[in-house]
């Protein structure tokens, strides 16, 4: 299957597809608002693909279509699908309490299930922005940042970090590895994502774009002077630090639809199936174990799943069947990749 879909990926694209996406990813590009690599696939053929800017803007090296970006908080959908793998080989469940594995955490977190961290109603506070002035283990993150907000009995959604960074720690006390040795054990070698990892440092990353910010998001003309990335990307663990290529992550979507990491019936119960019942606004869905499935914005249901940390944004779109999938991601926050993302998928037939 691995290498069929390797073939695919070769083969021509549908004109007809090809143009219209990859002619509003060039608008977006020539007006400012698109630096980054896209891929789009529908039954395993790419119908679209393009790569604009630059990777590094004081060297001059373009962005070319296996340029390895940080993908920021899409990370946790590779987290979500490793804590699925660890369900299914009976290591634990998600309705075990994440004290079970860390009998260290607060008291008044003590009773937060695995399920609310994988769905962010586990009620904890947002990490400050010191939490990545310098790099910090799994372990003292969560020792150091896992606070439960004030006046939160009944936690609704809050989104955060926290989360999935509290998550990793669990996987990495069950597991007996860190987090990169897992996720290369359970996702990453069996498909073959050798241009998918763990971030451990600028340097450590050949062909790796540097992410450049403004926070204006679609807002301003394209023009505006741009900020390089300064955080510790490392502290992000498994909520932000993996860095990944449009291309490997087309086969990840391949793979979730041949059910290669989870069986049919995790697929239908968790990753497809809302796992709350309300639909964030903020992430245009409900969310399932990994995605946001959203039934509101299209003429069809789509599972979603986003990312932005200091210029790296990150976006799949994907039919619940994983058979259409539009990936971008993105080294500046000049855009609004949620309305880029809008015009490539409604542009697709």
């Amino acid at each position: 299957m691995r290498y069929l879909f390797l073939v695919l990926l070769l083969l021509p694209r549908p004109a007809a597809a090809q143009q219209p996406v990859e002619t509003i990813l060039a608008a977006e590009a020539a007006a400012g608002r698109f630096s980054g690599a896209a891929l789009v696939v529908q039954q395993g053929r790419v119908v679209a693909r393009a790569a604009h800017g630059l990777a590094d803007r004081p060297g001059a090296v373009p962005i070319t279509d296996s340029t390895r970006f940080p993908i920021a908080s899409l990370t946790k959908t590779l987290t979500a699908l490793l804590v699925l793998q660890f369900q299914e080989q009976g290591r634990l469940q998600l309705t075990d309490k994440a004290s079970a594995y860390l009998p260290d955490l607060p008291p008044d977190c003590r009773n937060i299930t695995l399920r609310e961290l994988l769905t962010h109603y586990a009620g904890l506070q947002n990490e400050p922005g010191r939490a990545y002035a310098a790099r910090l283990s799994t372990a003292e993150f969560v020792r150091t940042y896992v606070r439960r907000k004030a006046a939160a009995k009944a936690p609704g959604f809050h989104y955060n970090n926290v989360d999935y960074i509290l998550l990793t720690r669990v996987l990495e006390v069950v597991g007996g590895r860190p987090y990169a040795e897992l996720l290369r054990e359970g996702l990453l070698a069996p498909l073959g994502l050798r241009n998918t990892g763990v971030l451990t440092g600028r340097g450590a990353v050949p062909n790796l774009a540097y992410g450049y910010h403004n926070y204006s998001f679609g807002e301003g003309t394209g023009q505006e002077p741009l900020l390089a990335d300064t955080r510790e990307l490392t502290n992000y663990a498994g909520a932000g630090a993996v860095y990944s290529t449009v291309a490997d992550l087309a086969r990840l979507v391949q793979a979730l639809h041949g059910h290669r990491l989870l069986r049919p019936r995790t697929m239908r119960r968790l990753v497809i199936r809302p796992q709350q019942p309300d639909f964030i606004d903020y992430a245009r869905g409900r969310p399932t174990i990994g995605f946001y499935f959203n039934d509101h914005t299209f003429s069809r249901p789509v599972l979603e799943r986003r990312g932005s940390i200091e210029g790296f944004n990150s976006l799949l779109l994907t039919t619940p069947d994983f058979t259409t999938a539009v990936i971008l991601l993105c080294n500046t926050d000049t855009g609004d990749l949620e309305k880029i993302g809008d015009a490539v998928f409604n542009a697709l037939r």
